[in-house]
């Protein structure tokens, strides 16, 4: 009797310490991030110290997956992760690569997403997808701390309020006249939108930011976003070819935004409807989209073809149930084509593929996003503004080894001439966490001393006009109590301190304005 109440005892407390033991690991966790590809290496840069999250690092490509448990019918969003803890595991902190829309997803999904480790990476080798930083294999206690931990940040390029607004059009019924529906529902779960080069895919969910849940019916907790800084989308082409009709040519500088409207929406089919040279041979065009699930696509398209004074889309002719929809392969007039491509490190490789052609594409600016392709694309100003530095210099991308602060300016992203931008922010709990707040601030420290990958917004200028947007009403977020709110994403572009005069002159903010 007394060796079973012994034995028993010594069990109790051997599960009193384990449960201790995960609470403590899991409480470990101070950032799991899942979003934006462009913040993925600034913030691994913040994180990699001993005041941050530690300095040992693990990275994959492909390396874990967010999953949305409210559906078992819901695939999995797989992306390039990275890990960063110190020696002990007391602090830990990872980031998820995945489209802005599909992390809002995974952040507003209730119960909310998770991060999902395949068990075969503990004690693996990482990918060294930081530069400078150098991996070590992933441990168990680390493992053990972060799988199936839910995510509570979601770093974006647009606000919660376009993402929602974005999947809710990717999900609607196809709309040939308006586009206001791609066709990709219905949903709640949608259709797959595939890629046009690879086995790579993207689903649209539906998901809420407020009242209850679309497929469970539970509550949405409040959240709030803190703005990070800015960064510019770059419109570039393949320079393998040369001749005086390929992009390699001098004669490819400038693209005005009505022009570049016509290339991506299937209308121009030829290199030379590009530029004002004449009698240049007619080489045909080729140009790759994002999905309709990806920030840099919705910052893109809201701010060219799907613009106020345009009023076009890049889906133009698109039908998803009709041969050539999805995979996206047209042919245009020209004898190019429109294709699809998921995710920015396709969206950069393809257009960097010598084999394609004359190509045409557009990406969120980073030092790490075009690091494989400087040999073989350029970019080019849009309606003549430059989007790096202060004057256009033949488009050549600039190499980084990090740090380097400087190398780019963000001249006229600063000064609000530049067209294509948004801010990144990231979206968290209505209290943010501390650790999450800790990092933000490091990012923008690394923005400006190590990798300029963006501009900080306390560095910036100029702001976009926020609108109602997804049933929330605009706020620029000056206003003195008034936080910010709405949809930004083609925004009209204002001074911040013409929005502070119009406060003071009128107590009202510059809102519901679109460019």
């Amino acid at each position: 009797m007394t060796k079973r109440i012994t034995t028993a005892a010594a069990l109790s407390l051997a599960v009193v310490m384990l449960l201790g033991v995960n609470s403590y690991a899991r409480n470990a966790v101070i950032f799991n991030a899942a979003g934006s590809t462009g913040g993925f290496q600034t913030f691994a840069l913040a994180g990699y110290s001993a005041t941050q999250c530690g300095t040992n690092i693990w990275t994959k490509k492909s390396g874990a997956s967010g999953i949305d448990g409210r559906s078992s019918s819901i695939p999995a969003n797989t992306g390039n992760i990275w890990i960063i803890w110190n020696s002990n595991a007391t602090t830990i902190c990872a980031y998820l690569a995945v489209d802005s829309v599909i992390g809002a997803q995974l952040f507003f999904a209730v119960p909310r997403a998770t991060l999902s480790i395949p068990s075969t990476s503990v004690g693996e080798a990482g990918d060294n997808l930081i530069p400078t930083l150098t991996d070590t294999p992933l441990t168990q206690t680390v493992y053990n701390a972060l799988n199936n931990q839910v995510f509570n940040a979601s770093p974006s390029e647009v606000r919660p309020e376009d993402a929602l607004f974005a999947q809710n059009r990717a999900l609607a019924s196809y709309d040939p006249v308006h586009y206001n529906g791609l066709g990709y529902g219905p949903g709640p779960i949608g259709t797959t939108i595939l890629s046009s080069f690879s086995t790579k895919s993207s689903v649209p969910v539906a998901f809420a930011i407020s009242g209850t849940d679309p497929i469970t019916g539970q509550p949405i907790p409040q959240y709030t976003t803190s703005n990070v800084g800015a960064y510019p989308v770059i419109v570039f082409g393949n320079t393998s070819n040369n001749g005086p009709g390929d992009f390699g040519s001098s004669n490819f500088q400038n693209i005005n935004r009505f022009n570049l409207a016509m290339a991506m929406n299937g209308t121009f089919g030829r290199t030379r409807d590009l530029t004002n040279q004449l009698s240049l041979p007619a080489v045909p065009l080729n140009v790759i989209l994002r999905e309709p699930t990806s920030g840099t696509y919705n910052t893109f398209e809201f701010s060219i073809p799907r613009s106020v004074e345009i009023n076009s889309t890049q889906e133009k002719g698109v039908d998803p149930s009709s041969s050539g929809g999805n995979p996206l392969n047209i042919t245009n007039s020209g004898g190019g084509w429109r294709k699809r491509a998921i995710g920015t490190g396709e969206m950069v490789s393809q257009v960097g593929t010598n084999t394609n052609g004359d190509v045409l594409g557009y990406s969120f600016w980073s030092t790490g996003n075009f690091a494989n392709v400087v040999s073989n694309t350029k970019y080019f100003t849009v309606d003549g503004v430059d989007p790096l530095f202060p004057s256009y210099a033949g488009g050549f991308f600039p190499t980084c080894t990090i740090p380097c602060p400087g190398i780019v300016t963000f001249t006229n992203l600063a000064n609000g001439s530049y067209p294509i931008w948004a801010m990144l922010i990231v979206t968290t709990a209505k209290a943010i966490p501390p650790g999450v707040s800790a990092l933000i601030t490091a990012a923008q420290v690394q923005a400006v001393n190590s990798s300029p990958d963006f501009i900080p917004v306390s560095a910036l200028n100029v702001f976009h006009s926020h609108f109602t947007q997804s049933g929330r009403s605009p706020a620029d977020g000056y206003k003195t109590g008034v936080a910010e709110a709405g949809g930004d994403m083609g925004g009209a572009v204002f001074p911040v301190q013409a929005d502070l005069d119009s406060i003071t002159d009128t107590g009202k903010e510059i809102v519901n304005l679109k460019q």
